[in-house]
């Protein structure tokens, strides 16, 4: 046994098959084959940017892949996973048994590691614990571990999630001028996201700022912020969120009174309850 560390290369490799990519598959769009061939057994370093996107590709950080250890990163990705997967599932009570009893965070030490924790305890803290004051707390900690309101680029959507829950907790706490900033504020941040980031999981920022818009009366803008939703959701093949974007629609054009578009949305709503069973690999039944 050794306790040498993995090299950059050693570790893009390990992480490329622990992924199930070919190289022609991860260098795609990125560098050629065989400058990858050549990165994987260090005979090249890679530039920033191609290392980058590399790191996109495969799924973790910049940092992690500059610090952490294969099996270290490895381990902390299934656990986040697992809990994120609960997250998607809305079973924040499985979220809660995860974080309590894994101890997760005396063993982290990456920030954006940090991050993840914090986003997934303040969800916990608000719909477990009933303790918006503790969850807005947790979430602007993870927050500040990477985020700056100048920030300008390199958003994460993991940061746009957090602002999303901001907002939605603000608003459930009638704290109505917190929740219109940070949920037009995420709004704004997913429109803008660069494709190669964009994912899923944005279509519930549609559904928390349309939910707000809806309590506040403001029914027109309801329609459009959900609408929005359901196309950013089916642009990424998923019908993740949009059974209950379809369903506040609905119930937005029956306060206008428009009650043919309003059971047209409804039924499209029970109809996609009978296709969304699978979402990027995830059972969401």
């Amino acid at each position: 046994m050794t306790n040498e560390k993995s090299s950059l290369g050693e570790k893009i490799k390990r992480l490329r098959k622990t992924r199930k990519l070919t190289q022609k598959m991860l260098a795609d769009g990125i560098c050629s084959q065989s400058v990858l061939s050549r990165i994987e057994n260090d005979l090249e370093i890679p530039n920033v940017l191609v290392l980058k996107k590399i790191c996109v590709r495969l799924g973790i950080t910049m940092d992690q892949m500059m610090f952490a250890e294969f099996n270290e990163i490895h381990r902390m990705q299934r656990f986040f996973e697992k809990v994120n997967n609960a997250l998607i599932h809305q079973d924040y009570e499985q979220m809660n048994a995860l974080l309590r009893n894994a101890q997760i965070a005396n063993q982290i030490y990456l920030d954006t590691d940090m991050q993840l924790y914090f986003y997934y305890l303040g969800t916990v803290q608000f719909f477990i614990d009933q303790n918006p004051d503790r969850a807005i707390n947790s979430l602007k900690h993870s927050l500040l571990l990477t985020y700056t309101e100048n920030k300008k680029s390199n958003i994460s959507p993991i940061e746009i999630q957090i602002l999303g829950c901001l907002g939605r907790i603000y608003a459930d706490t009638n704290q109505l001028k917190n929740a219109e900033h940070y949920l037009s504020l995420s709004i704004q941040l997913t429109m803008d996201l660069p494709k190669e980031h964009a994912n899923f999981e944005l279509s519930k920022i549609f559904y928390h700022h349309s939910r707000f818009l809806f309590l506040q009366a403001d029914f027109l803008g309801t329609i459009d912020s959900a609408l929005k939703g359901v196309q950013w959701a089916i642009s990424k093949m998923s019908y993740y969120y949009v059974e209950e974007l379809l369903q506040i629609t609905g119930a937005a054009y029956e306060k206008l009174q428009e009650y043919e578009r309003a059971q047209f949305m409804y039924e499209k709503a029970q109809s996609v309850q009978m296709f969304a069973k699978f979402e990027n690999g995830v059972y969401l039944s």
